[in-house]
């Protein structure tokens, strides 16, 4: 299982996908990647298991190179796109399973911004959140960050 950084809506959310391939590069011998710095360099592709999740009914989840502000600044703008006709939008950060037991379900870390004060600095957070961590070691947390118009 891994973590999953998704966003989620009532309407149907187009995907996007960079508008031409980058190069990837990751050198180990000096733990550095390369990801082409472009700012349109990342994917926002389905997610079919919204509904496990939350309450909303389509999701794309963000496939990220490598967190930047101009990154965040085009995944807000997409965001403004959906408040047009949406009520709410919710950007999730989660570890990715199916089946909980009743001692083992997540914690659910909620908090909520309107889009005008929504910053590349709210996206950097809830992408870099640690699902297993301190606050409860034998259950992960699940970060989600509601935007209202």
């Amino acid at each position: 299982m891994s973590n999953c950084v998704f966003i989620a809506a009532n309407c149907p959310l187009p995907a996007v996908r960079p508008p031409r391939e980058y190069p990837l590069i990751i050198n180990l011998d000096t733990n550095t990647i390369d990801d082409g710095g472009a700012d349109d360099n990342f994917s926002l592709l389905p997610f079919g298991d919204v509904d496990i999740y939350c309450e909303k009914k389509y999701g794309v989840y963000l496939e990220l190179p490598q967190y930047s502000d101009g990154r965040a600044a085009r995944i807000i703008e997409y965001i403004k796109k959906i408040l047009v006709k949406e009520k709410s939008v919710e950007l999730w950060n989660v570890w990715l399973s199916d089946y909980w037991e009743f001692d083992d379900r997540p914690y659910i870390r909620r908090r909520t911004v309107h889009i005008d004060e929504l910053t590349t600095n709210d996206i950097r957070k809830i992408n870099d959140e640690e699902n297993w961590n301190n606050k409860e070691p034998n259950r992960p947390s699940f970060y989600c960050l509601m935007i209202i118009p």
